[in-house]
């Protein structure tokens, strides 16, 4: 007996077909597209934190600066100078640049990390820059420059 007079035995063959490939591509596409964007937003806030991190070395900074000298320094530097904090002008992880200035008589400063253009949060368009003062009011401003009015922790959080 061949297997041609038992139909039912006949090998098919294994394997999608085009169709039943294109929908798995196509429930892919769609569910990459609703999660994509959440995912980015999540990740947006975690480096944050390098922002964070790098202001409130900064008023630490500040702090020691000033009780030595009695007055805020107004620039970061790498030489023991008047006026300078000795530190990096650069988040520990690379993503915001640090910047600082002080009143004319020393006694107010703010400092302010900026979210690297050429970086990864480049695309954080909510929080593009972080400020921090010595009260220790924490500002935030989105990619217009415009700062936060009704929630300034917003960023912070």
């Amino acid at each position: 007996m061949s297997i041609g007079s038992f139909p039912h035995l006949r090998r098919t063959a294994a394997g999608f077909t085009l169709v039943e490939l294109l929908v798995a591509l196509t429930v892919f596409a769609i569910l990459s597209a609703i999660a994509w964007p959440g995912y980015a937003g999540i990740m947006h806030r975690a480096q944050r934190n390098d922002a964070r991190l790098a202001l409130l070395r900064l008023q630490h900074l500040q702090e020691r600066h000033y009780a030595t000298h009695l007055r805020y320094a107004d620039r970061l530097g790498t030489a023991d100078e008047a006026d300078t904090l000795v530190t990096a002008d650069r988040s520990d992880a690379g993503l915001y640049t640090l910047a600082i200035s002080a009143s004319e008589d020393g006694q107010r400063y703010t400092a302010i990390a900026l979210a690297d253009p050429a970086g990864r949060q480049r695309r954080d368009h909510e929080c593009r820059q972080l400020s921090i003062d010595q009260t220790g009011a924490r500002r935030s401003a989105d990619d217009t420059g415009n700062w936060s009015g009704g929630d300034p922790l917003r960023c912070w959080r």
